[in-house]
């Protein structure tokens, strides 16, 4: 039975085609560490002195583009981002009330991404999607 392991940050980034700078490996570390969606501010705290702003959200566009992260609308002014590695497709639940986020699975198409491609008009390919709840939490209920 072979084992998979998960390739290092700096490997992952190559595989991607994207260099493999000091900054983009600390932002990676500090997007494993995330167990929800973080924001933008978040993390440029947690890298200070190792990525500007700018810097931080180029490599953050470059790492969606290479479907590294993705970007979660979560109803807030700024958006969040998630590691993608390792974790099955998933959507949240976002609290109005106090901003909570849940990861939820939910069935859905094998490949909806085909289905929306189909129906879309005007658009010769669709590679992902994102999807959003809001509600109340049950603490906040």
């Amino acid at each position: 039975m072979q084992v998979m392991t998960t390739p290092s940050h700096e490997q992952l980034l190559r595989d991607a085609g994207l260099r493999a700078t000091p900054g983009r490996i600390a932002l990676l570390h500090a997007l494993a560490k995330e167990p929800k969606p973080v924001p933008v501010e978040k993390l440029a705290k947690s890298l200070k002195g190792k990525l500007n702003q700018v810097t931080l959200y180029r490599a953050l566009e470059a790492f969606e583009n290479a479907n590294i992260v993705t970007r979660a609308g979560l109803g807030h002014e700024h958006a969040h981002y998630e590691l993608l590695l390792d974790r099955p497709h998933h959507h949240h639940a976002v609290c109005r009330a106090c901003g909570h986020v849940e990861d939820i699975e939910i069935p859905h198409s094998p490949s909806p991404e085909k289905d929306a491609e189909r129906r879309a008009k005007g658009f010769a390919s669709i590679d992902r999607y994102s999807l959003e709840f809001f509600g109340t939490c049950r603490s906040c209920a």
